[in-house]
């Protein structure tokens, strides 16, 4: 602290370039009672504000001499003045507190500093921007961190994400996918997980549907074999045709399968797989009911094997199974003896029965043609077939729709051809145990063909037609099958198991008609 040496009063301080040094000036107006005190130091600098016509203190004058500091010296300000014209400079560049209330369009910039403290105007519509008000972009990389839950509720407007990378050549590296709960919160998990889960979450219409889809429209029911025919085949070199009769196997044409595995085969997923069926060797149909193969069975071993279809989703193992033997034991057709009975004990060469063939045509001298449900003729041949024998029979049938002389007639006409109780006496009535059943109907010429007591028909407007009917016998169950223009029908029940000769029954109508039938095989099971 230096020491202030002596008082001088004065009537006005001095200018500071003629102030002394360590003194202290006593400052009063002439006729004044009191003095006001400026101590000056060493340096010339006022220790005590004085001020300059009552408004500006005296050491901000301009003509104070008063600049001591290193900071200021080394810029270039030597005295007062030059430091108030730059303080008045910087005061200039300063902003005032704004009143006025305004928007990012018509007050476009703001004021931003660095960590230099160096200052520039930035951009005021950027303050604030994000991804809900904004259309940003970068152009490096950016991370988002949440410490907290993030909620974003659309209120039902689309909400899209959109330009996102293709992984499809590089599906294994990318096997998460977004799930969300019923509360809405987003999470990833394993897409082998979801698929596994998605029959849990399905109906079972919904799962049908969905395997039908997947499988190409295809049926994906579950499949079933009800009938095998025929049940046996032989090692002679010839194809065998086997038809398959059951629900759902309406297969895809592009990824099915049919094979034959041995008898042991328990499941289907495991079967033991003995050989699989060309597809050029078999047969689909669109109705879901039938399929048919044809195969050489020359070179397989004698035993039972069972079938195995693949269907595109699933595999199905039939309960049943088909035989292969060293030969089949085949009926003799040669020896067959007929008996006849014709109404009124007539003859008729329209009536007619040799070999292993029968056949009927209407004959108005033996009975005039009417619509009386008269049973006109009736013939059966001696014992084929031993009691408790199981057997597969073929036969062809052909049959003319009748025709009318005259007005179309109101009544039907009924032929039975099947097999008969070879011990019941031979008489004018349907005696058949099973049989294809084949209706003239009224109105116009129509052919109706029921396999047996059957609700389901096949039905024909040809004048002439031709079918295939099989019977089977294994134990007391009774298989009885018609095969007509691509379509199968398929009669099961469960009868009588003692010997049976073949047979053929007709009704009277009041239209022309006629019928054949022709064993083309049979054999023993």
């Amino acid at each position: 602290m230096p020491i202030i040496g002596k008082i001088i009063r004065v009537n006005t301080l001095p200018p500071i370039d003629k102030r002394e040094p360590n003194v202290i000036y006593q400052v009063a107006a002439p006729g004044s009672p009191t003095y006001t005190d400026y101590a000056v130091d060493e340096n010339g600098d006022l220790k005590t504000h004085a001020v300059v016509d009552g408004t500006i203190p005296l050491e901000l004058a301009d003509s104070n001499i008063s600049i001591s500091d290193a900071d200021l010296l080394s810029e270039g300000i030597l005295s007062q003045a030059q430091y108030n014209v730059s303080t008045r400079e910087k005061l200039d560049q300063k902003l005032e507190i704004p009143l006025t209330e305004g928007n990012a369009q018509d007050y476009p910039k703001i004021i931003g500093v660095n960590n230099n403290g160096e200052v520039a105007k930035l951009p005021a519509g950027d303050l604030g921007k994000n991804m809900m008000n904004a259309n940003l972009s970068n152009s490096a990389a950016r991370n988002h961190v949440l410490n907290a839950s993030f909620s974003i509720n659309t209120l039902g407007n689309p909400y899209v994400l959109s330009g996102l990378p293709n992984k499809n050549s590089d599906i294994a590296n990318f096997q998460k996918v977004v799930v969300q709960n019923a509360g809405g919160l987003n999470a990833v998990a394993d897409s082998k997980n979801i698929l596994l889960e998605i029959p849990n979450q399905l109906t079972e219409a919904e799962k049908s549907a969905w395997k039908t889809k997947m499988n190409g429209g295809w049926s994906t029911g579950t499949m079933s074999v009800a009938v095998m025919s025929p049940p046996i085949v032989d090692k002679t070199d010839r194809p065998f045709w086997i038809n398959l009769k059951g629900a759902n196997l309406n297969l895809p044409s592009t990824s099915f399968k049919v094979e034959l595995c041995t008898k042991d085969s328990v499941s289907a997923d495991t079967a033991t797989v003995v050989l699989v069926i060309p597809g050029s060797q078999v047969q689909l149909y669109t109705n879901g009911i039938d399929l048919t193969f044809y195969y050489n069975f020359k070179n397989i071993p004698e035993g039972e094997y069972k079938i195995r279809l693949w269907n595109g989703i699933a595999w199905y193992l039939t309960s049943a199974t088909i035989r292969v033997v060293n030969q089949i034991q085949r009926v003799p057709l040669t020896n067959i003896v007929w008996e006849q009975k014709i109404y009124n004990n007539a003859t008729s060469p329209a009536i007619t029965q040799a070999g292993a063939s029968v056949s009927y045509s209407s004959d108005s001298n033996v009975k005039a043609l009417a619509d009386d449900s008269t049973f006109i003729a009736a013939r059966k041949t001696n014992e084929l077939i031993g009691a408790d024998e199981d057997f597969y029979m073929s036969v062809e049938i052909t049959g003319k729709t009748a025709t009318f002389n005259g007005p179309n007639g109101f009544g039907t006409m009924t032929h039975f051809v099947g097999l008969v109780n070879a011990s019941n006496p031979l008489d004018l009535l349907n005696q058949t145990v099973a049989n294809i059943r084949l209706v003239q109907s009224y109105w116009y010429p129509m052919g109706k063909m029921f396999p047996d007591n059957s609700g389901e028909v096949i039905t024909t407007s040809d004048s002439t037609y031709a079918l295939k009917a099989t019977f089977i016998r294994r134990g007391g169950s009774w298989t009885v099958i018609i095969s007509f223009n691509n379509q199968t029908l398929t009669y099961t029940k469960t009868g009588y198991t003692g010997a049976v000769a073949f047979g053929m029954y007709n009704m009277n109508t009041m239209g022309n008609t006629g019928i054949s039938a022709n064993i083309v095989e049979l054999y023993k099971l």
